[in-house]
């Protein structure tokens, strides 16, 4: 390099570092600059400078100096210090131009920084949208926390899912990243997760004030939901409409079930059945009256007829089935008969499987004209198509996971004496163990008779009376499951308990 004609702008477009920018951040090099322990300062600025201090000795003309930041010749006034022929002008130019230099170098390496490591500065808006992230993020977490349906496992991988998707969704929400575009994905991408977790977060609040809304007190209730049995009174209102409306009780079922066995029985009793009413001082109607003095006088009459406690009730109506079986988007029913129901002659039900919606499942359950053993065959019917909708109910983990969806379309339309917590306990051990329950299905049978009756103002009307046989039989079955005793059905289809040499018999067969 020609020294005469050197120029200031020369040095200062000089790419110092490259190299060890790689590894070094921009203070430590900094302090190197200023210090000048930097090696390739020393061996490349240094050089320069000195040779560019000697060549002044023999050519800069007296009074200029050419180190101004500009690149210009400046008049400065020369004063030379004491210990060489440097001016302190000279000595603030030069310190001006290492400056400069400086300056220049720690621009550019912020420049080729961001471009290597795709990082920008966060903006004020993805702070803000980090943080409503962040809050949505806790909301959700701690709503799932208190809703308790998920299993601990299940709870734990979706902590940790959530974790590692806001590590990769985040940082770049704030910083962007290498690729043209990522910072813009990463927005959508926070904006879609913020939408979920409100969703949930609803879904979960909804959920618990659900069930709190249809749950009434119970002083019946189990200690153990999930492992001690318990007995279920099923009460179906021949009415429309909301839960509140009040008829007659044209269903009648007792659930007993067994959660540690995966026992479920049916005990259906005939609607003219003949019971006495307990809260009447044991006036004899029938039992489908019971409809009319409200779900405590029916269990009260069930519990006498059968000798047992009703732990838990539920309390449904046509508009209750309808809505609950189009919410599980229908159900498999099979038929024992090919019949045209009176109440939908625009469907004929085939002999075996069918697929039916609300409005024709409950066509099926209520059909008894049709067939020449009327009730006891409706009763059949009733227990096919609530059979099915407890198999998709409980066999769907979609199903178990959106209950909320389905309990919401029961609003103002169900009963029930569970509590919340209950509830949620059930759907979590389902959940959890995926039970494939043991179903079986029992009716009472009984005579006919005319009876004064307390609905009829003790007029008489048809009662189908007590059977003590079967009465006796049903109840058998309902200690059986209770006690955690396995049912089995002989060649007739009736059910009966299996006793100990023919449980002996079967578990030889299965070791074997």
């Amino acid at each position: 390099m020609a020294y005469d004609d050197w120029n200031p702008d020369d040095f200062l477009d000089f790419d110092y570092g490259n190299e060890g920018s790689k590894k070094q951040n921009k203070k430590e090099y900094s302090d190197e600059f200023s210090n000048g322990t930097d090696s390739r300062y020393n061996d490349g600025f240094s050089n320069e400078y000195n040779e560019y201090l000697a060549s002044r000795k023999k050519k800069q003309p007296s009074g200029t100096v050419s180190g101004s930041p500009n690149g210009k010749n400046k008049k400065v006034k020369r004063k030379k210090s004491k210990g060489g022929n440097v001016s302190e002008a000279d000595k603030a130019a030069i310190r001006r131009a290492q400056q400069d230099a400086q300056d220049r170098y720690l621009s550019n390496y912020d420049k080729n920084y961001k471009r290597k490591n795709g990082k920008k500065k966060a903006t004020k808006p993805s702070v803000i949208l980090t943080r409503l992230y962040l809050i949505a993020l806790l909301v959700f977490g701690g709503s799932m926390a208190v809703m308790d349906v998920l299993p601990l496992v299940w709870l734990i991988v979706l902590i940790v899912l959530l974790i590692l998707v806001s590590a990769v969704v985040l940082p770049r929400v704030r910083h962007g990243g290498k690729k043209k575009g990522t910072r813009a994905v990463a927005v959508l991408a926070c904006l879609f997760l913020i939408f979920i977790y409100v969703m949930g977060t609803a879904y979960a609040l909804g959920t618990l004030s659900f069930l709190s809304s249809t749950s009434v007190d119970n002083d019946k209730r189990v200690a153990r939901i999930t492992k001690d049995p318990f007995n279920v009174v099923i009460t179906g209102i021949d009415v429309d409409g909301k839960i509140d409306e009040e008829g007659r009780s044209d269903v009648n079922m007792v659930l007993t079930i067994n959660p540690t066995t995966g026992q479920l029985l049916m005990t259906s009793i005939p609607r003219d059945y003949q019971v006495f009413l307990q809260d009447k001082d044991g006036a004899m109607d029938k039992l489908t009256h019971t409809g009319f003095y409200g779900v405590q006088s029916t269990m009260l009459a069930e519990e006498d007829l059968l000798g047992i406690t009703a732990n838990y009730y539920v309390k449904v109506n046509f508009s209750t089935v309808e809505k609950f079986i189009d919410a599980v988007g229908g159900v498999d029913v099979y038929s024992e008969y090919e019949f045209t129901p009176v109440k939908m002659k625009d469907r004929t039900v085939q002999e075996g499987m069918n697929h039916m919606n609300g409005a024709q499942a409950l066509a099926f359950a209520r059909e008894r004209k049709a067939f020449d053993d009327g009730d006891n065959q409706r009763i059949k019917n009733q227990q096919a198509v609530f059979e099915a909708l407890f198999k998709k109910a409980t066999s769907s983990k979609t199903m178990l996971l959106n209950y909320n969806n389905v309990l919401s379309e029961l609003k103002d339309y169900f009963e029930m004496s569970f509590s919340s917590r209950e509830i949620r306990s059930l759907v979590k051990r389902q959940i959890a163990k995926n039970i494939k329950w043991s179903i079986y299905k029992n009716t009472l049978t009984g005579g006919d008779d005319l009876q004064p009756l307390y609905g009829t103002n003790m007029e008489y009307a048809y009662v189908m009376t007590q059977d003590e046989a079967s009465i006796g039989h049903a109840k058998e079955l309902i200690q059986a499951v209770l006690a955690g005793e396995p049912l089995t059905k002989d060649d007739d289809g009736v059910v009966q308990v299996l006793n100990k040499d023919e449980k002996d018999e079967g578990e030889s067969e299965e070791s074997e």
